[in-house]
């Protein structure tokens, strides 16, 4: 019973498992190929989000020029949260309120990733810091009075950017681990100059997880599957961020990855088609059924019986069974009908066809099926009935059957008929198969 019931189940998994394989290829294929579509937009969205940032810091030069100084004596100062170091008695400038909003404004493009935001003075006299960590405390305290020109503007190639006209006056930097802290993060150097000379650096760090966490963003948004590994078995394409001599970024997919993320559309998408595929076969069959017994319909099949020209048919016939309904009344032969084909049924292969041809009259056509093997299936078939009594009744069947290599479906239903006839002359509860020797012979 356990391998019988494995068998079946087997038996309708496969063609499910099949649709489902050939789902998952098709619908990895299809994102894998919206994936590729939306990497450059996703490279444009990078690459458009550090242009805001060097937009933003741009403008603070005019903040900047336009802000009026204030002594103070050497010391920390916190005015409006924005740290300011003075190394030695100066003039200073207090750029709290345009930091803060610079602060504000980067923050709606890299919320949570803006790390520090510095303006070093040149001559080093003093510095801005927002937030004021202990590395830059530490380290500024040892600059001179030309380190930022010395340290930053020249080692980052800042020098005389005034010059540039549509260019890059901005540096973007490589990725580096701030000493300290151990955070990597890319820094953005603007140099302020007037009339030639730098007066100020703004330096802008931003952690490194800033554009993975873009990707992210956009991953939600758009449903794709992007990154910025590397790894095997990928697709990978270059984010063309402008002003910076930094090692490409690159964005794309991991292909196993979208077929992972595949798995669960694949699977809906199959259990979807499967469904509509047995409801389509659901209403055929109605359409095609014969609703007593489940074989199918005459009008529905024996059209398709005239293309063939192969036969291995049995013509069965219910024996006496006008008798049965004349005597017993019609419900009693209904109950016949039914248990006599759910007998032949359960001695047919699926592959094979069952034709409810007349009241009591059923027509089955077998696949691959020579003449000797065909005579056994019959005898098979009429065993099977006739061993039980059904609904009380000793029932029996004749068939008539044909075996014909080559002729048409007439040729090949004249002859079963024949035999069918010559059964029941035999005394009924008999099976009489000819074959092509028969027919040449008539």
């Amino acid at each position: 019973m356990n391998s019988r019931f494995f068998h079946a189940f087997n038996h309708q998994l496969k063609p499910v498992f099949k649709l489902f394989l050939v789902t998952l290829v098709i619908v990895t294929s299809l994102y894998a190929t919206y994936n590729t579509l939306m990497i450059k937009r996703l490279s444009k969205s990078i690459a458009g989000d550090f242009e805001q940032i060097y937009s933003i810091g741009r403008r603070f030069a005019q903040y900047y020029n336009n802000t009026n100084t204030t002594y103070l004596t050497k010391g920390t100062y916190t005015p409006n949260g924005v740290s300011v170091v003075v190394s030695q008695d100066t003039d200073v400038k207090i750029l709290s309120t345009g930091i803060n909003k610079m602060r504000s404004q980067l923050e709606t493009i890299a919320k949570g990733y803006i790390w520090t935001i510095a303006i070093f003075e040149h001559p080093s006299n003093y510095g801005h810091f927002l937030p004021l960590r202990k590395t830059y405390e530490e380290r500024y305290k040892d600059y001179q009075a030309d380190d930022v020109m010395n340290r930053i503007v020249k080692l980052e190639g800042l020098e005389n950017t005034f010059n540039q006209f549509y260019g890059c006056d901005i540096k973007l930097s490589e990725p580096y681990s701030e000493p300290g802290s151990s955070q990597m993060v890319r820094t953005v150097y603007y140099p302020v100059y007037n009339q030639k000379e730098i007066d100020a650096l703004l330096a802008i760090d931003i952690k490194e997880g800033f554009i993975d966490a873009k990707i992210a963003l956009f991953n939600d948004e758009f449903w794709t599957s992007m990154d910025s590994f590397a790894h095997g078995m990928t697709f990978r394409v270059p984010v063309n961020i402008s002003c910076t001599d930094a090692s490409p970024v690159y964005v794309g997919f991991k292909i196993s990855t979208i077929a992972v993320r595949s798995l669960l559309p694949a699977l809906l998408i199959t259990l979807l088609v499967h469904l509509l595929m047995v409801l389509a076969r659901r209403n055929q069959l109605r359409v095609c059924q014969d609703k007593m017994t489940g074989f199918y319909r005459r009008d529905f099949y024996e059209p398709r019986l005239t293309k063939l020209h192969t036969f291995s048919m049995l013509i069965i016939d219910i024996d006496f069974f006008k008798s049965i309904n004349d005597t017993l009344g019609h419900q009693k032969g209904d109950d016949v009908i039914a248990e006599v084909t759910k007998r032949i049924a359960s001695q047919v292969r699926g592959s094979d066809i069952a034709v409810r041809w007349g009241g009591e009259e059923f027509l089955l056509l077998f696949t691959d099926m020579e003449a000797n093997v065909l005579s056994d299936k019959a005898e098979a078939i009429r065993d099977h009935v006739a061993k039980k009594p059904i609904a009380g009744l000793n029932v029996t069947i004749s068939i008539g059957g044909v075996h014909l290599a080559e002729g048409s479906f007439a040729d090949a239903y004249r002859m079963a008929d024949d035999s069918l006839y010559k059964s029941k002359q035999n005394g009924r509860n008999q099976v009489t198969i000819l074959t092509n020797k028969d027919k040449a012979m008539s």
